[in-house]
Formats: C-alpha cells, sequence, structure tokens
C-alpha cells in the first residue's frame, strides 16, 4: 500500500513538472502559469528596479530558448533589464512539437505551488515553497484538503487550504519553517475569497497580535501567541495561478503553549474550542443542551483531538458559558467573579478590537476560547479568526454596503457576550474606555491603521500581483461577477476608517458616570429583584427607612410611594 502511495506521488509530480516546464533563473525555481504562459520567479525585493544578470537552466524538454531575443542553451547567462512589477520578458520555446509563447515577470512574494486533486476530505498531493530569498525548492509531500464553511460550498472557485506536511518514508508528521514563522507541519492557506481588498484578514490579524494584550499566562510562558503569523503568497494549483493568499500559521494548542493533555493518566490540561457559527449558546444568552462529545451548538473541540483520544471535556467552557448567561441577570455576579472565568484584559481589548474594525463575522463566531490547564485554572483567553468580514466588507459579495456596514452604525451587532454585559458597568466601562484611549495614541491612530492597510495593498501593487490577482479574479462568481480593484477598495477603506474612528471617538468611548441609583433598585444592594418588592411593601406598611431608600421606593417617579411602585417593580423584574 506504502509502495503504491509513494509511486502515485512521483507519478503526480513528474506529470505536473512536465506541464509547468519550470526554468530556473539564478537559482530561483520559475513555475509555468499554463493559463497565461507566464513563468513567475520569486526574487529578493532588493533586486527589484535593477538589472537581474543570471543564469537560466531547464530541463531536456525544452528547447530552442528564447528571452528577449536571446537565444540559450542551458546554463547560459542573461541580463533581464530593470524588473519591475508587471514587467514582462518575452520568451519562446519548443517543448516536443508544440511552440510556446508567453513571458517570464518576478515578483517578491513567495510561491506556493500545490500539485494534486483536493477537496473537503484529506488527499495526498505535493507542494513547493519557493522563498524569494532561498535556493531552488524542492517539493514535499502533505495530506491537503479544502477548508471553510460558505467558502467551500459547490460553486466556490477559489479555495482555502490546509496543508499537512508528511514523511515520505512512513507518512508521519514531518515539520518545515517558512518565513521565518514556526517550525511545523501543519499550515493554511487563506484564499480571501469574498474580500474585494484580499488582505483583511491578514493584516488585521497582525493589528489583533501588536495591540492585544498577552494571555494571563504570558509570564511563565513568554512565547504564548493569542493569534496567527502568516505571510502573503502567490499560488499556483496543477501549474495554473490561483492568485495572492495568506499563508498562515493555524490557532493551536502550540500556538497558545497549552499544557499537553496527560495520555499516561488520561487527564485533560489544556484545552482549545472554537464558535463556528451563530447560535443562543455561542452568544451565550440561551445555552442549549449537549448531546454531542464534539460539537456543542456552534462549539466545537480542538484540542484534545477527539479522533486521537476518543474523549472530551466540556465542563470548563460550559461553565463559562453558564456564568455568562447568569451574570447577564446579576452585575454583583458580573464584579465578583467575571476574571475568574474570562482573561478580562485580552476581553477588553477584543471589544475595542471588533468594535473598531466593525467585525461582525467575529462578535460571537470566530473566536477560540483557550485554557491553559483546567487544572490550574479554568480561565478562558479569547483568540480572533477569519477577519474577512470587517472595515465595512458585506457578508456576501452579492450583499450591497447598506446601513449594517455604515461607519456610523451603533454597537446594535454584538450579541450579550460577557464582555458586553460588563460594558454597561461603570467602572469596567471606564477601563475599557481608558485602554481605547491608550491604543487610539499608538496602533488604533486613525492615520497608523490607514497606513497598516494600504502599505499591504502597496506591497502587492508593486511586485505585481495585485494586477495578476485582478487579472484572474475580476467578474468571477465568487465576486458575484463584480470587478476586483485592490486600489479603488483601499480608497473605500481609508475613508471608511476615518470615518469609524471619528464616530468611535465621539459616541461610543466615552466615559460613564454612576447614576445616583439605578431604577428598581430599591435597597440599594446592586441588584433589582423580589427583595426590592419587599422594600417598598415594608414602607407601605409603615417601616422605617433612610431618605435615599425612599428616593428609590418611588420606582415609578409620581412622588408617592403605593402599589403602583410595586407594579412598576414587578414591570422591571419581568423585563
Amino acid at each position: 500500500m506504502r509502495k503504491q502511495l509513494f509511486m502515485a506521488m512521483a507519478l503526480l509530480l513528474t506529470a505536473a513538472t512536465s506541464v509547468a516546464q519550470t526554468l530556473n533563473i539564478g537559482g530561483h525555481r520559475a513555475p509555468l502559469d499554463t493559463l497565461n504562459h507566464i513563468w513567475l520567479c520569486s526574487v529578493p525585493q532588493s533586486q527589484f528596479g535593477q538589472d537581474f544578470a543570471t543564469t537560466v537552466n531547464f530541463g531536456d524538454e525544452l528547447t530552442d530558448l528564447v528571452i528577449e531575443g536571446v537565444a540559450l542553451n542551458n546554463g547560459d547567462s542573461i541580463t533581464f533589464d530593470s524588473i519591475a512589477g508587471g514587467k514582462l520578458y518575452v520568451v519562446t520555446a519548443n517543448m516536443g512539437d508544440s511552440l510556446i509563447t508567453g513571458s517570464v515577470t518576478f515578483t517578491w512574494l513567495p510561491i506556493v505551488e500545490l500539485f494534486g486533486k483536493f477537496n473537503k476530505t484529506y488527499s495526498y498531493g505535493n507542494v513547493i515553497v519557493s522563498e524569494p530569498d532561498s535556493a531552488y525548492a524542492e517539493p514535499l509531500l502533505a495530506k491537503v484538503k479544502t477548508r471553510g464553511i460558505a467558502t467551500n460550498a459547490t460553486g466556490k472557485n477559489k479555495r482555502n487550504y490546509r496543508i499537512k506536511f508528511v514523511n515520505e518514508e512512513d507518512s508521519t508528521k514531518e515539520n518545515h519553517r517558512f518565513f521565518g514563522l514556526r517550525n511545523d507541519n501543519n499550515w493554511i492557506l487563506d484564499a480571501g475569497q469574498m474580500d474585494f481588498l484580499r488582505v483583511r484578514n491578514r493584516v488585521s490579524t497582525d493589528l489583533w497580535l501588536d495591540m492585544a494584550r498577552r494571555p494571563w499566562y504570558s509570564d511563565t510562558l513568554p512565547n504564548a501567541r493569542n493569534g496567527s503569523r502568516g505571510q502573503m503568497v502567490e499560488v499556483m494549483l496543477n501549474g495554473e495561478y490561483r492568485g495572492i493568499y495568506n499563508m498562515c500559521e493555524p490557532i493551536d494548542r502550540k500556538q497558545l503553549k497549552l499544557k499537553r493533555y496527560d495520555a499516561d493518566n488520561k487527564e485533560f490540561h489544556g484545552e482549545l474550542w472554537m464558535a463556528y457559527t451563530w447560535t443562543r449558546t455561542v452568544t451565550m444568552s440561551i445555552p442549549a443542551r449537549r448531546t454531542n462529545p464534539i460539537k456543542w451548538d456552534g462549539f466545537e473541540v480542538k484540542y484534545p483531538d477527539y479522533d486521537e483520544i476518543h474523549r472530551s471535556n466540556w465542563t470548563t467552557l460550559e461553565n463559562a458559558v453558564w456564568f455568562a448567561k447568569r451574570a447577564d441577570d446579576s452585575r454583583k455576579l458580573r464584579l465578583d467573579s467575571m476574571s475568574y472565568y474570562y482573561d478580562v484584559p485580552v476581553m477588553q481589548d477584543y471589544f475595542i478590537f471588533i468594535a473598531a474594525l466593525q467585525a461582525l463575522d467575529n462578535e460571537s463566531k470566530n473566536i477560540y476560547y483557550a485554557c491553559h490547564d483546567i487544572t490550574d485554572h479554568p480561565r478562558l483567553t479569547m483568540v480572533p479568526w477569519d477577519l474577512d468580514i470587517c472595515l465595512g466588507q458585506s457578508f456576501a459579495p452579492k450583499v450591497a454596503r447598506d446601513w449594517q456596514v455604515e461607519p456610523e452604525r451603533e454597537m446594535d451587532w454584538i450579541f450579550p457576550l460577557p464582555m458586553v454585559s460588563m460594558w454597561n458597568t461603570v467602572d469596567y466601562h471606564n477601563e475599557v474606555v481608558a485602554r481605547y484611549r491608550e491604543l487610539r495614541e499608538t496602533v488604533l491612530n486613525t492615520d497608523s491603521l490607514v497606513n497598516r492597510y494600504r502599505s499591504a495593498i502597496d506591497n502587492l501593487e508593486n511586485c505585481g500581483a495585485a494586477a495578476r490577482e485582478e487579472g484572474r479574479w475580476s467578474e468571477d462568481s465568487d465576486l458575484a461577477y463584480k470587478t476586483l480593484d485592490l486600489s479603488q477598495e483601499m480608497d473605500y477603506v481609508e475613508d471608511w476608517l476615518r470615518r469609524r474612528m471619528a464616530f468611535l471617538d465621539e459616541n461610543i468611548f466615552l466615559e460613564m458616570t454612576e447614576p445616583a441609583f439605578v431604577t428598581g433598585d430599591v435597597n440599594g444592594d446592586g441588584e433589582v429583584n423580589i427583595a426590592d418588592v419587599n422594600t417598598i411593601i415594608d414602607i407601605i406598611l409603615g417601616g422605617s427607612a433612610d431618605e435615599d431608600t425612599l428616593n428609590r421606593a418611588d420606582v415609578n417617579n409620581d412622588g408617592e410611594i403605593n402599589i403602583a411602585d410595586i407594579n412598576s417593580e414587578l414591570d422591571i423584574i419581568m423585563g
């Protein structure tokens, strides 16, 4: 069986390579995009704007190679004049009896080539990652599948991929390091399929990594990261150009430095869950009954892997969700116990983050909840994921940009998560406002925010990748047949950001003052419940009370304390 597998992989690579007709330009792999007949070569950014004198090597399949009018034998030298993004150098060559007419062009983004037939389940294939500063890249064996929910539906074209590199000898995990990021076998290719800017997810995640406070346990584990790092790349699938992608690290146990599951003693320690869809459980408003060991009404176990240990433990997350439900009705409970269940500084930063970007798809879903070690402390920290729907981006390309994505929209789109109920508590509210104002001086400075996104687009434009992406995907069904124009979209995002930050300054992140009393809190204990009804009855029956209590007992504010105030109190209690 294993022999058949590797024979199939060898045949697959041989077939893909014979179609691609790869060139070796100065030690850099240049695969052929068979859609446009363009050899794409990744070289260091420092090479752009200069002449590139180098050698060209190629296989026996190609003959009579001519570049810019210069006939070349294998190993000959040539100078590519003044390299620039999108600049094409004319190429002709013979492949057997066929004449190929095309071009060579250069990029400074890494190039990722996928070879294989991939769907929603893992299948074997080959992956080649060519980095601009590295030597000629060789194929790596991997298991690859498409990923996502809406983006992976029937009829979608620019797919997301998950890659797990494996050893050719025994198919066990094999780690590889790319772009100076972590050394690991598990990587993700994010297509930005519905994003008309294509970099919303990557740049917004980098913003989160720069602005968010570290997980509460990071004092002892300084390498713990509550976010995914990555790199924009250009992708080819079986010799066809697929456009720009975000190749990134996943959110997992290693990223967050969660303590490993103790297999010997079958003991849970570090745990990780993801909220992947909207439900009343995920919004922590009306938790459902749990009946599945892997999923709970919109939550999914991510670590430990159920398929590996055949066990799951939901207690920590369930307790936190039910606490959030109870805390909605109890100001005292929120104040006393929120930090026991949730990493409050991270929760505050998350609220600010999604408010600033108006991340409509991240207010309750697309959140990872991580517990470092349940035997040490049940506190959960939060990690955002999949930030395509933000900065005025609609949920789907066919949806018009209406009031839902206006930068002046109020915070009416956030469901009653713990961070929202706490927002109505004066001391907590003002802590968040102070934190927001602190961040406005640094990473949330409006000019800094605009420059962050514009720099990413400039990078794609200057290396030619933006034009290649637009040429590949404009008018595609993935984008509801609309034109893809990254520069135009960036102008929209800049205007949106400037308006959004001004709106937040003037309307949302304002200090709150403690009211004289909360209507209905007659006995002044911070809660509105049946005890307040009893206090009103005591007063009506002649019981003694101080002046403040008497003021609070006039619930309907008519100047009298009588049965009408009891009715008003009951109305408040009953909602």
